[in-house]
């Protein structure tokens, strides 16, 4: 349970963060007919906060658009893949609210756009695709171009790859505080609750959230770009970043990191057991995960779950963080399973 010293931290939180209601939330749980052995499957349908903004960048972007009002920012700069499920959602928001958006991406442009890039051009979003780039050198060129931007006299605010910092981060602190309400209302038996890791903001905010409202579940992060090596550093660095920049009354001890391996093939990159996967679920339950991030997340659970490398004492809950649009990019390997079968 919080402790007092835990809900003074709290409250003092959100008087101090600013915010931006743009979420349709809060989001339900529901279950569905998919278990792991005696255990039930409990979604958080986060895919809904939205229609064109679904997902779980939106809840983030509340508090990241929030600061750039705070700060008179007039235009927003973000990166991430050419499919980035972030990169929409943001040239969606900045139309909405009345800010430029300059959106710097990495991966081949496809002849035809399709999925995310299709409707961040929709949006009027002014698109920098380098095809070649890292995640290092994309960052670098966002700087840069906020830094033209400047000397134009315009006022930048520039958000990390899928808004994954310290003020993205409140979005799944927040998101917890929602969930514990639903946990004691609609699911009490879960232990486990599973989210993709890619960018770190869900899984960091989610983490961070359980121990301050008092979930007695353990978090598991599911990487889907990386390795669960690579990534334990990293979220050691952004929990202490978080509770420092928030003075949330917490201390990494307190935090139990556990992650497994969900990349497969690469980042973005569908196996046929991963599209067979996405595709029997959907068949089965009338839901529908995406193949960069949920599809690889629960694929990865359920395959961790059967060899036996994960044990749960109760049922589970899945945090469906949206990217439907992604599926669509995919049509050729999906009908190619389709066929088959």
């Amino acid at each position: 349970m919080n402790t007092t010293s835990d809900v003074n931290s709290i409250d003092s939180l959100w008087m101090r963060a600013e915010r931006v209601p743009l979420a349709r939330i809060p989001t339900p749980i529901e279950s569905c007919s998919y278990q792991f052995g005696t255990n039930r499957l409990f979604i958080k349908r986060d895919d809904l906060t939205d229609c064109p903004m679904s997902g779980n960048k939106i809840r983030k972007l509340e508090y990241l658009v929030g600061e750039a009002l705070m700060q008179n920012c007039d235009t927003l700069v973000t990166c991430g893949g050419v499919q980035s499920n972030h990169a929409r959602a943001t040239a969606i928001v900045a139309r909405r609210l009345g800010f430029g958006c300059v959106l710097v991406l990495s991966g081949d442009e496809p002849g035809e756009s399709d999925g995310n890039l299709l409707l961040a051009k929709m949006s009027g979003a002014d698109i920098r695709i380098h095809p070649d780039a890292s995640s290092e050198v994309r960052s670098d060129r966002m700087h840069c171009i906020a830094d033209d931007l400047r000397q134009l006299g315009r006022r930048p605010y520039v958000m990390t790859s899928g808004g994954s910092d310290e003020v993205g981060v409140l979005g799944y602190v927040s998101a917890a505080q929602e969930l514990a309400g639903d946990l004691a209302n609609v699911a009490p038996n879960v232990s486990t609750v599973v989210v993709p890791l890619g960018s770190g903001g869900t899984y960091v905010g989610m983490l961070l959230g359980a121990r301050l409202f008092g979930l007695n579940v353990n978090v598991i992060g599911a990487t889907v770009d990386g390795t669960p090596d690579t990534w334990r550093p990293k979220v050691t660095d952004y929990l202490n970043r978080s509770i420092a920049r928030w003075q949330f009354d917490i201390s990494i001890n307190d935090l139990s990191i556990e992650l497994i391996p969900a990349v497969g093939k690469g980042y973005a990159l569908s196996s046929e057991a991963e599209i067979q996967f996405i595709t029997e679920f959907a068949g089965q339950t009338g839901i529908f995960l995406d193949p960069v991030y949920t599809g690889k997340t629960l694929y990865a659970f359920d395959r961790a779950f059967k060899d036996g490398q994960i044990k749960t004492e109760g049922d589970v809950l899945f945090i469906h963080t949206g990217g439907l649009f992604g599926l669509f990019p995919k049509k050729e390997l999906i009908n190619q399973f389709l066929h088959k079968t």
